[in-house]
């Protein structure tokens, strides 16, 4: 049977690989020639500034994707910030740039061979496109075997084309300028003026399109919380640097108006120019390479943005099926790939190509907006672990970067992809307007979702006159559903029956009081009675049938100035401990102590293992390691610790253990343990 679910199995190499082979095609091998001829020297500020942009949208696209680690990239992102309705024009619009930008890729692929083969003296009668047509199929056959075997293949070749370029030329220019004693060929830094710069960086901003499509596939990278962001950020860095360092070879070895006829053939007639033949038949070779690389990066982006569209029942629930055998999206694969060899029919795919980049760029600036939104709507789910610095400068300086850069594209392109974009706009009308569309909220992987709005139980002995509930915890913590359970001890010779109809009336008097409360505080909540000779048998019952995920010992608190966090086991320290802690600090920022308790001399080397665990769980939610407290208790057990040392704190949050914890808990609820607890706990229980 199959599935609907991804696996992560992409690491962080194959990951930054996937969207560094995306940007290696036209920013290597076609732009140097026409941006050297444009800009002169200055062409290198044009990539760098071009590199300044796509950072800007790499880091808006990093938080957004490490709050929403799954498959679809920016059309995911929009659709739960915007709605299915421009959520669908964006996924639309990605799947198809994407089928335009892979079957340039390709065309330009049957290029290279054609082009490495006349270089080795092989005069070679089969077309392009018949290249192009077989490997697409090679890369819809290596897909579906599995990403782990995709993210090797992308690997070998990234590796392979970096290690080729930058060995190449750095011997280039150390042979050319060192031992051959040439000059350099350019003689002004900015030839023709600054305009120059910021035209030329349109044109060359295509380059960067492709980084983005590592988010396309967040639902199947590992640690998604850490690697997206590196990734992300890593791979556009990377593009960057190399784009200025093979610049700087052309425009030192030609002048501007030799680039400006070379064109598009510009970096191989570099290479052969410093080393010869041999250096023009490498780096054609390497050109080969990245129009694959960047085939088969688009081929895996388009795939889940089909098959994200396809969870949200926006095209045909079939293709969000995942094979069981290789655990990929088979189905979304093909719609990918059928379409590209449809339009390898055509040999120039250059204008397609530039819709592509239209297209990216509306859904660039559409996840720079969506961010703005996000900060400013602040949706419960919203916790990403990176964060964009100064946000509302950087997006908005992103949105306006991409947005700007389409008015220095060809009329035609811009048409088109307004084309594309009205076509999107005419099937949501016709077909999804009248469907009911539930999107579901994202789950990063770092948060326990559930305990954002958990159920909580608040029991409370009635026979006691005095009984204390801190609004300000259930202020702090919004709570989905709140039960206050009143329970009586009752002689073991009772029937439960006859304890309710004897005590029943008396008990729900004694309650009065708090549910006033209660509603007062306009807390969802529910009552419930028991008369147990059992108390802690029928609580335990009641857990398990409400599903419920806290436990909230009341005692009187005016406000949460210092948490105390008690460890006496290593299972304590998860997402669910974390997403407690960050709920609680972000209503109500306080001091944090965790309180390490070992009571085994085998565990001390467990205490730097431990804080480790901690702090970076508590990076995951963006608090920081200064923002807490850390002390040992050695020899001391749990129940010595909640006895001896919590008097200064405001609440303890106590995480279950996977062994051990709630027979002490049930015990000082039910007063058989009277360790003079002054504070309210709250106890997160497992699943």
């Amino acid at each position: 049977m199959e599935s609907d679910k991804l696996k992560r199995t992409i690491g962080l190499a194959s990951a930054t690989s996937i969207g560094l082979g995306a940007m290696l095609g036209a920013g290597i091998f076609v732009f140097p020639g026409l941006a050297g001829g444009d800009a002169g020297f200055a062409a290198i500020f044009s990539f760098l500034i071009g590199g300044f942009i796509a950072l800007i949208v790499a880091a808006c696209t990093a938080e957004l994707a490490t709050a929403m680690p799954q498959s679809g990239g920016g059309y995911y992102f929009i659709s739960r910030s915007f709605g299915p309705f421009w959520g669908s024009i964006v996924g639309i619009a990605q799947w198809v740039g994407l089928i335009f930008a892979c079957a340039f890729y390709l065309i330009s692929f049957g290029e290279y061979v054609l082009s490495f083969l006349a270089e080795l003296g092989l005069n070679w009668t089969t077309g392009k496109s018949v290249w192009a047509f077989c490997f697409t199929f090679l890369l819809l056959l290596v897909n579906i075997l599995g990403t782990k075997k995709v993210g090797r293949f992308q690997n070998m070749m990234v590796i392979s084309l970096t290690v080729m370029l930058v060995l190449i030329f750095t011997y280039g220019i150390v042979d050319y300028f060192g031992l051959s004693g040439h000059a350099v060929a350019f003689t002004e830094t900015v030839p023709q003026g600054l305009s120059s710069i910021f035209s030329t960086t349109a044109l060359i901003f295509t380059s960067y399109l492709g980084f983005v499509q590592i988010a396309n596939i967040g639902a199947e990278i590992k640690q998604p919380n850490y690697n997206l962001p590196r990734s992300l950020i890593g791979s556009v860095a990377i593009a960057a640097l190399l784009y200025a360092f093979i610049m700087f070879a052309c425009i030192s070895t030609f002048s501007q108006e030799q680039l400006s006829q070379f064109g598009e053939t510009a970096t191989v007639e570099v290479a052969r120019n410093m080393l010869g033949n041999w250096g023009a038949i490498v780096v054609v070779f390497a050109a080969l390479l990245a129009a694959l690389s960047s085939a088969n990066a688009s081929v895996i982006s388009a795939s889940r943005s089909v098959f994200a569209l396809s969870n949200d029942d926006l095209i045909t629930h079939r293709a969000s099926k995942v094979n069981k055998r290789f655990g990929t999206p088979h189905i979304a694969l093909i719609l990918v790939t059928l379409p590209v060899a449809v339009m390898l029919i055509r040999s120039r795919l250059e204008v397609f190509a530039e819709v592509a980049s239209f297209l990216h760029l509306i859904i660039y600036a559409g996840i720079c907006l969506t961010i703005l939104k996000l900060r400013r709507t602040n949706p419960v789910w919203y916790i990403p672990s990176f964060r964009v610095p100064l946000v509302k400068i950087t997006a908005g300086v992103g949105a306006i970067s991409c947005l700007a850069l389409i008015f220095f594209m060809q009329k035609t392109s811009i048409l088109l992809g307004l084309g594309v974009m009205l076509a999107t706009v005419l099937y949501y009308f016709f077909f999804l307007r009248k469907k009911e569309i539930s999107l579901s909220d994202p789950n990063p992987p770092h948060i326990a979702v559930d305990l954002l709005r958990p159920s909580v139980l608040i029991p409370v002995d009635i026979t006691k006159e005095e009984k204390d509930l801190p609004d300000t915890i259930l202020q702090a913590v919004p709570m989905s559903e709140t039960l206050l359970l009143g329970y009586q001890q009752t002689p073991e010779q009772s029937e439960a029956e006859q304890s309710e109809d004897e005590f029943g009336a008396e008990g729900k008097e004694k309650l009065a009081p708090l549910i006033e409360r209660l509603e007062k505080s306009e807390v969802h909540f529910d009552t419930e009675l028991i008369f147990s000779n059992k108390v802690a048998n029928q609580i335990e019952q009641v857990i398990k049938e409400e599903e419920l995920r806290f436990i909230l010992k009341p005692k009187p608190v005016s406000r949460i100035k210092r948490l105390t966090i008690p460890i006496h086991d290593a299972s304590q320290i998860n997402t669910e401990l974390g997403t407690v802690i960050y709920k609680l600090y972000k209503d109500h920022p306080t001091k944090i102590r965790v309180a390490l308790l070992t009571n085994d001399a085998e565990q001390e080397d467990s205490n730097l293992q431990w804080r480790q665990a901690i702090e970076s769980q508590l990076r995951l939610v963006n608090l920081q390691a200064q923002d807490l407290e850390q002390e040992e208790y050695p020899d001391m057990s749990l129940k010595e610790f909640l006895r001896e040392e919590p008097k200064d704190t405001d609440l303890i949050v106590w995480s279950e253990a996977s062994e051990g914890g709630r027979e002490l808990l049930m015990d000082i609820i039910l007063e058989k343990e009277s360790l003079d607890i002054v504070a309210p706990i709250l106890f997160i229980l497992r699943k």
